[in-house]
């Protein structure tokens, strides 16, 4: 019986992975990722589908695009990046770009048209901390969410981020983090360009 098993465990480990994408590369399949909607007023309403667990979605403010992942990794054309319920700026440990985020809580969004002069963040390799993951601007301070134990939800916090990429500055406001049918990592953020401090 032992035998069997060991014999069943052998032949399994040596099987060829039966996805379509083996060897997994860590872009994403074929598909639409991002969209942004000109909201009339200035600003743009991003939507971000993070829903694939090991790979990232490059987002460039300054052009509004999904950048696929063979054109981003080493690259400075994106400006942050969304994977699951974690957000990388494309500068620090993160990228090779000079990409750098101001936090702003309690920030008016609609009344903010200038980019703080001051304050500005890059991500940093992990911390003491109870992960593996990068210290990344958006989790700064209380982080960008907080979550819910009761309703065991995501909830975004009240903070405004400025993002000073290598074409300018933009307001970010993360307003969702599910759908209309609550689906998670599914990101909704206001985003405009503001005026350099």
């Amino acid at each position: 019986m032992k035998r069997a098993l060991l014999i069943a465990l052998v032949a399994s480990g040596c099987a060829t992975d039966l996805r379509t994408d083996f060897p997994f590369d860590g872009d994403l399949p074929a598909g639409d990722y991002v969209t942004f909607t000109d909201q009339g007023d200035g600003t743009w309403d991003l939507r971000v589908n993070a829903g694939e667990p090991q790979s990232w979605v490059f987002v460039d403010l300054d052009d509004r695009r999904q950048v696929p992942g063979v054109e981003a990794v080493g690259a400075a054309g994106w400006d942050v990046a969304f994977q699951r319920f974690r957000i990388i700026s494309n500068g620090g440990v993160s990228g090779v770009g000079p990409v750098e985020v101001a936090v702003l809580p309690g920030q008016d969004f609609a009344a903010l048209t200038t980019a703080p002069a001051t304050g500005y963040v890059q991500d940093a390799a992990d911390g003491p901390d109870d992960n593996q993951d990068v210290d990344s601007a958006f989790l700064a301070g209380d982080g960008w969410y907080l979550y819910d134990l009761f309703n065991h939800g995501v909830n975004p916090r009240d903070i405004v981020y400025v993002v000073h990429g290598d074409r300018g500055f933009w307001a970010m406001k993360i307003l969702g983090y599910y759908d209309e049918v609550g689906t998670a990592a599914r990101f909704r953020v206001d985003v405009k360009a503001v005026a350099p401090p």
